[in-house]
């Protein structure tokens, strides 16, 4: 008499028994998440900011003040993979919803009065100057030419701050540290 276990092992791989079926749902599992992957994220390219603030509130600021805000400033630079990223820049991951957060929390936690927008601003902007705190994120593909070096390095000098984040690996840190030192 033939095992009962044999049958529900056979009726496991009779599944995926053909190669072709395999096959087939490999295709449409692919077909489907390569279809599916620009509206899961946000299918938003580079802009300036909306009235989309993904839940974060915003305030009021006192005119008389405008001048005597903090604003968050993120840099935009160029990266290796720019140029393959059909969806967003490297240096404009999780924008504008970290931005904003990081905003009303300094807001809502500190003394400062902080503008509830931001920015982004390039490294050869003139305005640049203007943020004593700046924000690089994804920097470990970052491409910086001779006068962006220059004038980061004249903002660094001159008293500016700049926060690195999220950089993946001993590769992208490598990378960024040799763009640093051309700096």
């Amino acid at each position: 008499m033939p095992s009962p276990l044999k049958g529900i092992a056979r009726k496991k791989r009779s599944i995926f028994g053909r190669q072709e079926s395999f096959w087939w749902v490999l295709t449409i599992l692919t077909t489907h998440f390569l279809c599916d992957s620009p509206r899961a994220q946000g299918n938003r390219r580079f802009q300036q900011p909306n009235d989309d603030r993904s839940g974060v509130p915003t305030w009021e600021i006192d005119p008389s003040h405008r001048s005597d805000l903090f604003t968050f400033a993120r840099i935009q630079y160029r990266s290796w993979s720019d140029g393959y990223s059909r969806w967003r820049k490297k240096c404009m991951i999780d924008w504008p919803e970290s931005d904003l957060n990081f905003s009303y929390r300094l807001e809502e936690l500190t003394s400062l009065k902080v503008d509830p927008d931001g920015t982004v601003v390039s490294l050869t902007d003139p305005t640049l100057f203007d943020y004593p705190f700046v924000y690089l994120i994804e920097p470990g593909e970052m491409i910086l030419d001779q006068e962006e070096q220059a004038q980061l390095r004249k903002y660094l000098l001159g008293g500016g701050f700049m926060m690195i984040d999220d950089f993946w690996g001993n590769q992208e840190y490598a990378h960024l540290e040799s763009t640093l030192k051309e700096v």
